[in-house]
C-alpha cells in the first residue's frame, strides 16, 4: 500500500491514488452486486440479495407451519408429549431436522439417535421409548390464531 505523508508533516497518512482507484472500484462493484441481487437475485446469491424468508410476507389469513417432535417415555408409555427440540434437549436444532424430513420419512429408524442423544444430554430423564416428528398446520385468520390446528405424522420410531 502505497502512503503519502501530509505536506505539512502533521503525520496524517493519505491514501495513494492507486490505492483510491482500487478501493473505489470494490465499492462500486459491492453496490452492484447488491443491486443486481435485489433485483432478480435468490436465496443462492446471499449474501448480495435478501433471503427470501426475510424478504417477504405471508399472507392474513392462512395457516402456518410448525414442525416439532412428540415422544413417549418410559414413566408414561402410552401417552405421546411434545418435546423441546432443542441443541439442549436432543444435540440438535430444528432447522437440522427439518433439513432431513426426506430421509428421516425414508427411515425413521434415523429417530433413535435424537433418543440417544437425549438420554446422553439429560441422563436423569425418563429414557425415550418412542419418538415421531409432527407437523402442525396452524389456521390463521388476519394474522389471528383461530385455535384450529391439524397435526400431521411425518415418522414415527420406536424402541426395540
Amino acid at each position: 500500500m502505497s502512503v503519502n505523508q501530509g505536506d505539512n508533516g502533521s503525520g496524517v497518512l493519505r491514501l495513494s491514488r492507486i490505492g483510491r482507484a482500487w478501493r473505489a472500484a470494490v465499492v462500486v462493484a459491492l453496490i452492484a452486486l447488491f443491486c443486481a441481487g435485489s433485483l432478480v437475485g435468490n436465496d443462492h446469491w446471499w449474501p448480495f440479495s435478501p433471503w427470501r424468508m426475510f424478504a417477504t410476507s405471508q399472507a392474513a389469513t392462512g395457516s402456518v407451519w410448525s414442525t416439532g417432535i412428540e415422544v413417549r417415555t418410559a414413566d408414561e408409555p402410552g401417552e405421546w408429549v411434545r418435546a423441546p427440540l432443542t441443541p439442549e434437549n436432543v444435540g440438535v436444532n430444528r432447522a437440522e431436522v427439518e433439513g432431513r424430513i426426506p430421509q428421516i420419512e425414508a427411515d425413521p429408524a434415523r429417530l433413535g439417535t435424537l433418543a440417544e442423544s437425549h438420554a446422553k444430554l439429560r441422563p436423569g430423564a425418563a429414557a425415550w421409548i418412542g419418538l415421531r416428528v409432527v407437523r402442525h398446520k396452524i389456521v390463521v385468520v388476519d394474522r389471528e390464531p383461530t385455535g384450529e390446528v391439524e397435526t400431521e405424522v411425518l415418522a414415527e420410531w420406536a424402541a426395540s
